[in-house]
């Protein structure tokens, strides 16, 4: 076993201590993510920084101790009792991957869990709860700005290039960057070089939806 694989063993070890449960799917139907996440985080040495925070804020939990092994896994009540919901707004986190065919990408029955964002940092962001719906990112055409399995909050009122956005072309969403051209097209790249970009021009932009853009992201540090 790899330093990173033998980093994600324990990190996931500590989880199952925290939850009191034995089995992997276990985790994973706590946080409300396919098992072979739990599998992915082991075998890739990954740091589920976004699940350790989660279980700090639910269960009052060290995160020293959750990531790094370091002081004791002792319940926190104070902290967990100090946290007050009004605090904080809920976004939810859609399982967008369930939606195939010409559905709308942001259904009731699509929401997997919620992330809390605390109301104080939405405020000074300009941010509004009806706008916001997060998503994970599939695949590696944006590496170098996001990665594979990392959360993204998509502010759905913003929808003018340029910068990062959710897109919907057919029945498939993908997260790339636009850029809006002087002739009125529009430039569809990945950060990632090893995938070309694409160029929609003025008469076909009906093909193209612009879901919202990209704001915050959280995700494995590596």
């Amino acid at each position: 076993m790899t330093d990173r694989s033998r980093l994600g063993e324990l990190i996931i070890n500590r989880m199952k201590e925290v939850l009191g449960v034995a089995m992997d799917k276990e985790v994973a139907e706590y946080f409300g993510i396919k098992q072979a996440s739990v599998t992915n985080w082991r075998k890739r040495g990954t740091i589920p920084i976004e699940q350790c925070i989660q279980l700090r804020q639910a269960r009052g939990v060290s995160i020293d101790w959750l990531l790094l092994g370091i002081g004791e896994g002792e319940i926190d009540e104070n902290y967990v009792s100090g946290i007050e919901d009004r605090d904080y707004t809920e976004v939810p986190l859609y399982d967008v991957e369930a939606s195939a065919g010409n559905g709308s990408f942001f259904d009731q029955e699509q929401i997997s869990s919620y992330l809390k964002f605390r109301n104080d940092w939405m405020t000074r962001e300009g941010l509004h709860q009806k706008d916001l719906a997060a998503i994970r990112v599939a695949g590696d055409s944006m590496d170098g700005t996001l990665a594979d399995g990392d959360t993204v909050l998509i502010d759905r009122s913003k929808k003018k290039p340029d910068g990062v956005f959710a897109i919907r072309i057919g029945d498939s969403l993908r997260i790339k960057r636009l850029q809006k051209m002087a002739d009125g097209s529009l430039r569809v790249s990945s950060d990632n070089p090893m995938y070309q970009p694409e160029v929609i021009h003025p008469e076909n932009m009906s093909q193209i939806e612009i879901v919202g853009q990209c704001y915050w992201r959280g995700g494995r540090v590596f």
